[in-house]
Parts: structure tokens; sequence; C-alpha cells
């Protein structure tokens, strides 16, 4: 790893972490300070006009958008074409469902971990469209492209699943199971909002047809803005959502010069690149989203993805140590290279009693989350790069006055 000043990253970026002990990214995190700074720019620039005219200020602040797509391509070792952005992961999975073509018989696979996100698209699609949504379930909890083999037939058009599930912290071999779905003529639909940011995922070495992202999470940017990644061999395979102005073919002098054609016409062929970009709503966007996730997409290519990923999954393996140190089970399996930030570990059998130790902690300013699907889960800790084992000690000191009160040693064993 090199040699990354992550303390001085950490007060730099992040001072409020000095106020309390933050483990909860894969929640919604906090904008680092240059995003901020980069927020409050643009809302100054909103209050003023310094371009020649309306529309010249309109074109500039759509130019800001850019640094965020050639991050997000930067991080994802993407073609430029492949890269869009969007409000949500919610929006880029919605993208996906309305994209993709499924008749009455169609079947997709997901898993049975998911966030309801994830499938709830197609759950919304079965009320008008005879399709089968297949859950595929594990012993173990762990996902690979043999369990999802076992559900699918012919009639199989998608597999839909997050790169890291979000009640235990698994993270799929993409690599493999892109392959399998790309022999299959399977469409790959992934949920990568709890991985973008935290581990390396590299479009060139894995297979996907669809990605979507939101920022608020391990990316560091809440304010509405994510990324979606479209392979630009699937670009025909997947319906344009929207017909925005700004998606089209940007007219003979741009479309400052177009507005004030005499001749304009609202009824046209219009044309659409074939680029990812199309997906996109095409009007009038977000723009301190796209700015601030621009910085923060910046901030992790500045670090190195490969750096941040050492060091997570370092402060990982020490935190499931304390974990299990204090007598605490945990959920979260130990594989190398199938985990990112999230490590998901029980304390007591009764869950009423791990729902009171929550309580506690956050009154004793430690943040930390719980969260189940499917009867799978517990505390969801997370490890963020901004992160470092001073937080672990804290939330392990904190449990271990919790546990003393409680005055029973932790009994949970799954």
């Amino acid at each position: 790893m090199s040699n990354i000043d992550w303390q001085k990253y950490r007060e730099e970026e992040f001072p409020v972490l000095s106020t309390m002990t933050f483990l909860d990214a894969a929640c919604v995190s906090f904008a680092p300070q240059r995003a901020v700074r980069a927020v409050k720019a643009f809302a100054d620039m909103t209050a003023r006009q310094d371009e020649a005219n309306s529309s010249a200020h309109h074109i500039a602040m759509d130019s800001l958008r850019n640094k965020a797509y050639v991050e997000a391509q930067k991080l994802f070792n993407a073609d430029p074409e492949e890269i869009a952005l969007i409000e949500s992961t919610s929006h880029g999975l919605n993208i996906a469902a309305a994209g993709i073509e499924l008749n009455d018989g169609d079947s997709i696979i997901t898993t049975n971990l998911e966030f309801i996100q994830v499938a709830l698209p197609w759950c919304l699609m079965r009320k008008t469209k005879n399709i089968d949504i297949r859950v595929c379930r594990t012993p173990d909890n762990r996902f690979r492209a043999a369990d999802f083999a076992k559900l699918a037939d012919k009639t199989t058009k998608i597999l839909v699943m997050s790169t890291v599930e979000w009640c235990n912290g698994w993270a799929s071999d993409l690599a493999e199971i892109g392959e399998w779905c790309q022999k299959n003529g399977i469409m790959f639909v992934v949920d990568a909002v709890q991985q973008m940011g935290v581990t390396k995922i590299d479009t060139k070495a894995c297979h996907i047809d669809l990605l979507a992202a939101g920022g608020h999470k391990w990316m560091n940017s809440p304010y509405g803005t994510g990324v979606l990644y479209v392979n630009k061999n699937s670009l025909d395979k997947i319906k344009q959502s929207y017909g925005g102005y700004l998606n089209t073919t940007v007219p003979e002098g741009g479309w400052g010069a177009y507005w004030e054609k005499q001749d304009s016409q609202a009824v046209f062929d219009w044309t659409f690149p074939n680029t990812a970009r199309k997906y996109e709503i095409g009007g009038t966007a977000n723009y301190a989203g796209a700015i601030a996730l621009g910085e923060s997409l910046g901030l992790v290519n500045e670090i190195g993805i490969e750096n941040i990923q050492e060091h997570v999954w370092e402060l990982g393996e020490y935190c499931m140590d304390q974990i299990e140190s204090i007598g605490g089970t945990l959920i979260t399996h130990r594989d190398p290279g199938h985990r990112a930030g999230i490590i998901i570990a029980r304390l007591y059998d009764d869950i009423d009693v791990d729902r009171k130790i929550l309580k506690d902690m956050h009154a004793r300013n430690i943040f930390i989350a719980q969260r189940f699907t499917d009867n799978v889960g517990g505390f969801r800790i997370s490890c963020n790069w901004f992160n470092n084992k001073e937080d672990i000690d804290n939330m392990i000191a904190g449990m271990k006055e919790v546990i003393a009160l409680i005055g029973r040693k932790p009994d949970y064993k799954g």
C-alpha cells in the first residue's frame, strides 16, 4: 500500500469525525470538505451571472457536471460512452427494469438477502406481466454462479443482485457470475451502492450489463446523484428510458445557437447518441449533486481505489478480531476477497437485548446500525476509508460497558 496519510485526509476532509465515533457509512455518510466548498461555490454562482447571457449561464452550469463523468469512468475503468449520472441506485434499477424487455413467462433471479429496492421494480412488474421472480438461498448465505445456475432455465432473462449484500457483507465474485451470465444470455444487473468507492470494480475485468450506485453512502456524496454504468455492448439491448432534449445529438453550433434559430421545430426526428447518457432524464439537472459527486469521486481516485481497498480490508479484519474478543459472533464471512466495508455481528440471542445495545451505543455517540433481511443480519459496522482502529476501539469499549451493565456474557451462536 502506498504511503497514504489517512489521518491527514480524515482531519482535513471530515472534521465532524472528531465529534463522534462514526461507523455507519453504509447508511449515509458525510460530505468531504472539498465537496462542501464546491457546492458553496456553485450556490454563489447561482446568485450571479458571469457569462454573456442567460443561455451561456445555463450551459456553464451544465458543464460543471463533467468532472463526475470523468472520475466515474476512471474509478470503474470504463469507456466514456458507458457512464451516466442518475439520481440514485433506485433510479438506476428502474432504468434497468423499464429498459430490459420481459414477456409473460420470463423469469429473473435475485437473492434472499437484498435490500428491498433491488427486487422492487420487478415485483411491481408482476401486476402487469406474468413474470417469475426466483429467489436464490444458500445454506451459508454466500452466492456463487453455481447457486444461480440451479434456478436458471431458458426463461431466465435477468440476474439482479447487490455486489455486496447489505445485511451480511458478502461480496460476490463479479467476474465469475458475470461470465456465467454472459455465457447463458442472461442480463447481469447489479446494485453497487455498498461497494462503489470501497473496493475495486474493474468493468474491463468482469462482465456487467448495467451497474447502478448512489453516491450517498461510501462515496460520501449525500446530494442525490449517483453513477450508472452500461456496458457498451449492452446499449442496444436496454431501451431508452427518457426523452430529454439534452440527451439528443447536440445541434450545430450548440444549444445556445439552436434556441436562437427562427425555424427551429419541436416536432422533429430527434436522434440520440448511443451512449449511457441516453438513459439520463436529459433536462435541467441536479447540478449540486453532480458537482459534489465529482469531488468525492476525485478524492477516491486521488487516494487510489487499490489503497482504499487494502486499508478497508485491514480495518475490517481488526474489527472482526475485536468483536470476537468480547464474545461476539460474526455474521460476515472472512473469505479473502469477498468483503468490502460492511462487518455484521451479533452479541445476544435475544434480539431485544441487541436493540437495547444499539440505543445505548447511539446515546454514547457511537454510530453503528442494525440491519436484517430474511432473518440474516445483526449489528452493521461500516469500515470506510476515513475510519481507523481507534474508531473500532471506541466501539468495542462502548460494547464492553453495555455488556457489563447487562450482567451476562454474549450468547449468540447463530
